[in-house]
Formats: structure tokens, C-alpha cells, sequence
């Protein structure tokens, strides 16, 4: 549980909390000091996801290519998505062309989808001209993967996405920290503003 207890639960109860819903995309955050033996963690954790448990993000900068082909072997139906955060970012020198030649040549056919996200949790403003620069290049790129962007988001901060809607009108978005109240437990009410504003804001898209 590390520095954020109230974050996550005990693995026991992951089965319960997934619900059964056609909006749910029901995902593990994961991360790990043991990445050469990523793929049977997340054997192990699969087996304790229940029926309605759809796979994981890897908040691991580049796990490696070998393992996840192994576990994607043996469950192709799970998704995956991949966070970038700042130490991914630095192992490619922030280069949004080496990003996406590592995520071809690599992660092609293993990844569902990319996360940029610098905050990784701490609730680090994002910052929409960033996010563009990025996301032109890997939409442009067609590696087959989807897209979203986090940083600082909440109910009162999603105007700054506001701009990004039109040019990427599949994008996705991730918020955490400022969903969260002082005991950093989450916030029911922070959480349905969030995603009432946020469906208003994908709904009048043009």
C-alpha cells in the first residue's frame, strides 16, 4: 500500500468492488520492483479478479516487451494500458518521435492504450499544449492503440482539456488526487461532478 493506504484495497476484495456494468472498464493500477517476473504477478492477480475484471494499467515505465507477451499469451481478452510518466518520458529524452518508434517497435499488439501522465497521482496540473504536441504525433503514427491524458484533472480543471476534444475525439481521461478528500478516501460527490461535467464536456463536442 506504500504512501497511499487509502488508495488500495487488499487484494482479497478486488472481485467484490468490480461491478457489472457496460460502462465499467474494470482495471488494476499495477506497479512492481520485480518486473522480470511481471507475467506471473499478474497470472496471480487475474486469478483474483473475478468475473468482471477487464485487466490492468502498468504504472511501470516500459515494462519489459518479453513478459507481457507471456501473460498476453495466456489471457489476449485482458486490456492493457500503459502509463507514461516522467521516468518513461526521460528513458525516450522526452522525444515525442522516440515515444512512439519505442511503443511501435515494442509494445505494438501488447498495449490497448497509452496514458500521458506526468502527475502519476500527485494531482500535477496537465499541460494542454504538452499533451497536443504528444498526441499529434502518436495519432498520426497509427500504432493502433487509444489515448488519454491525466494531470490534476477534476470538476473544476476539466475546461483546460476543453481544447484537446475536437482534434482527438476518441481521447480518454484519468483523474485521481483531487477526487480524493483530506483523508485521501475518495470523494462520492467530487467523483459524480467529475463525471457529470465530463460527460456534458464529450457530449458537445463538435
Amino acid at each position: 500500500k506504500g504512501r497511499w493506504p487509502n488508495r488500495y484495497p487488499d487484494v482479497t476484495s478486488i472481485a467484490a468492488i468490480f461491478t457489472n456494468h457496460h460502462l465499467a472498464l474494470n482495471l488494476v493500477h499495477y506497479n512492481t520492483n520485480e518486473p522480470h517476473s511481471l507475467s506471473q504477478q499478474l497470472v496471480e492477480l487475474t486469478g483474483l479478479g473475478g468475473p468482471y475484471f477487464h485487466g490492468y494499467q502498468l504504472n511501470i515505465a516500459w515494462p519489459p516487451v518479453t513478459e507481457l507477451s507471456r501473460y498476453r499469451s495466456r489471457f489476449p481478452e485482458m486490456k492493457m494500458v500503459l502509463q507514461i510518466n516522467q521516468k518513461s518520458l526521460e528513458m525516450v529524452d522526452y522525444s515525442a518521435q522516440d515515444l512512439v518508434d519505442k511503443l511501435g517497435q515494442e509494445y505494438a499488439g501488447l498495449v490497448d492504450y497509452i496514458l500521458l501522465d506526468l502527475s502519476a497521482g500527485y494531482g500535477i496540473p496537465l499541460d494542454p499544449q504538452w499533451a497536443v504536441e504528444n498526441l499529434k504525433v502518436l495519432q498520426e503514427a497509427n500504432l493502433g492503440m487509444g489515448f488519454g491524458v491525466a494531470g490534476g484533472l477534476s470538476a473544476s480543471t476539466l475546461d483546460r482539456i476543453a481544447p484537446l476534444i475536437n482534434d482527438f475525439p476518441d481521447l480518454s481521461i484519468d483523474a485521481e488526487s483531487l477526487l480524493r478528500d483530506k483523508d485521501d478516501c475518495l470523494d462520492i460527490d467530487q467523483a459524480k461532478d467529475y463525471i457529470g461535467k465530463a460527460l456534458r464536456l464529450f457530449g458537445n463536442r463538435g
